[in-house]
């Protein structure tokens, strides 16, 4: 939300620039909405490979995580946008690049959030995902670099170390699709709960505002516009008569 922007100012951005969508992607938008998650959240460790980091981002956006987190220490975050297909611009991401080492910030920041730190590795005292209580608490499922997994640092932070079972020669899946199958796993196991996942109605009308703004074309003029009658603005109602989240 921008600075001095209200619930009430939000909704009325949300009905001005609705007007600038097709029917049919708004009511996209809205059933996306309705199932995307923070309580489940992914954090990225100096991940390098770009068509990993780009699969990473496909299955939040197919499973409705929402959030993820990026931690550049030795390695840029890069995306692949032939893998990626657009669906980085649906996410939140949050970076952290500022120090030589921004795991220990990033992990601070989760933890203030009130999420239990999981480490996905087949290394230590592991739980497989089977036995795995996602409801038990917001999770931040910590994934590492494609050779050396996560750091010392995020394995000694790690509240829990989660592992898939495995049954063949080679310990573990790649890291694209060791979350996919992860989440796989944990967020059919939110969704079958009674766990108030979904997003409060205040982080809905945020999101679906900066959806149009990077749906709409000009969205930064055509909000000026808005901003010149405000008034006449929040009385707009779509075409189609969408009901908003």
């Amino acid at each position: 939300m921008i600075d001095g922007q209200t619930g009430e100012d939000t909704r009325a951005r949300i009905a001005w620039l609705s007007q600038f969508v097709t029917g049919r992607r708004l009511q996209t938008m809205y059933g996306v909405l309705a199932n995307r998650t923070r309580f489940v959240t992914v954090v990225l460790e100096d991940i390098f490979q770009p068509h990993n980091a780009s699969a990473v981002l496909r299955s939040c956006d197919c499973f409705g995580v929402q959030d993820v987190h990026i931690i550049e220490n030795r390695n840029s975050y890069r995306i692949n946008p032939d893998v990626e297909l657009g669906t980085a611009q649906w996410l939140t991401l949050k970076r952290y690049s500022e120090r030589e080492d921004n795991t220990p910030a990033a992990l601070r920041a989760l933890r203030t959030g009130g999420y239990r730190l999981v480490a996905a590795t087949p290394h230590g005292d592991t739980v497989s995902i089977d036995d795995f209580d996602v409801t038990a608490q917001p999770t931040a499922l910590m994934l590492g670099t494609e050779l050396q997994g996560l750091s010392a640092d995020a394995l000694a932070a790690a509240d829990v170390r989660l592992r898939i079972p495995m049954y063949g020669f080679v310990e573990s899946f790649n890291i694209s699709v060791s979350a996919a199958i992860i989440l796989s796993r944990l967020c059919s196991q939110l969704r079958r709960s009674d766990v108030a996942w979904r997003l409060s109605t205040e982080q809905q009308h945020d999101l679906l505002l900066a959806w149009l703004r990077r749906s709409v074309r000009k969205s930064d003029l055509l909000e000026r516009q808005y901003e010149r009658s405000p008034r006449s603005a929040a009385t707009l109602q779509t075409s189609d008569g969408n009901r908003r989240p």
